[in-house]
């Protein structure tokens, strides 16, 4: 389920911006709405929780406040830039390069193995997203590409705090879920101010001519989506290592490109499909060894 809501997801924001979103307004409704269905499928059973916690431990909360700052907030806030100015298929495909930064960050900050498998697995994924984002052509990815990097190391990095935390203390992945709107909606207050400091910056995130009436209806069901993916994904957290847990995702570009094909018409060049799939093989002997695991 995880995979589905987090494609579907993800090709829901690309409508929106197919239908003339532009970013900032975009962003706001999204996270709105994704608090709002955070707090009707989950306030009354945690809100109890929540509030001892910042009551009687508020080192553990403002840790995992932190930790959700990071993730959901800087986290989702980079991959909807990437979105926009990516192809959906790219973006589907560079989000399992989440895989690479979170076994990277667990063995740093976890202590989880960094066996030689793990290394030529990351090394194979590496060179299938520059295949995939390059066509072989350049050094560097698109604009957009880098947005979405940039989002798996921050989505990366605050799942594994996450982790750190929990493997510590007893806490209810729903608590913890139900704080990401919270931290989210600070963390995008901060950056959308920061953009706004940027006038030609700005002008390209925010201005349009078209009316928000337009990706209104992609906006509400991409906040759906992504709080439903945020529940998935701290509840298989709490229960597993940091490395298993990207492997969630593992259909999700598949999903992402079945989906771009069919009704957006896009399409893959011929290394542009080497590279899609190395990234898709890496993530395969990861869920058929014992990395996952480990």
């Amino acid at each position: 389920m995880f995979s589905l809501f987090w494609a579907v997801q993800i090709f829901a924001t690309k409508l929106g911006f197919i239908a003339g979103a532009s970013v900032l307004p975009f962003q706001i409704m999204l996270i709105l709405f994704a608090a709002l269905t955070l707090v009707v499928l989950l306030w009354r059973k945690t809100h109890v929780d929540l509030g001892n916690m910042f009551r009687d431990q508020p080192a553990l909360f403002w840790k995992l406040f932190l930790a959700n700052g990071i993730q959901s907030g800087l986290g989702t806030f980079l991959s909807i830039i990437g979105i926009a100015l990516t192809a959906t298929i790219n973006a589907g495909f560079l989000v399992k390069m989440a895989t690479v930064t979170t076994i990277l960050f667990a063995w740093l900050l976890l202590g989880e193995k960094l066996s030689f498998r793990k290394i030529v697995v990351m090394f194979f994924m590496l060179l299938g997203a520059y295949l995939l984002t390059t066509k072989g052509q350049s050094l560097l990815p698109h604009v957009g590409d880098l947005f979405i990097l940039g989002a798996c190391v921050s989505w990366s990095l605050g799942n594994v705090l996450v982790r750190k935390t929990l493997r510590m203390q007893t806490v209810s992945a729903d608590v913890v879920t139900m704080q990401k709107p919270m931290a989210s909606i600070l963390v995008f207050g901060v950056l959308i101010s920061l953009v706004m400091f940027f006038p030609n910056l700005a002008a390209n995130f925010a201005n349009t001519q078209t009316s928000p009436t337009a990706y209104f209806p992609y906006a509400i069901l991409s906040g759906i989506l992504l709080a439903l993916t945020w529940i998935y994904l701290y509840r298989t957290l709490s229960v597993s290592t940091a490395s298993y847990m990207t492997l969630m995702s593992m259909m999700t570009p598949i999903m992402v490109s079945v989906l771009a094909m069919v009704f957006l018409g896009e399409r893959f060049v011929g290394i542009q499909l080497v590279g899609a799939g190395m990234i898709v093989l890496s993530a395969a002997v990861i869920y058929l060894s014992d990395i996952a695991y480990t």
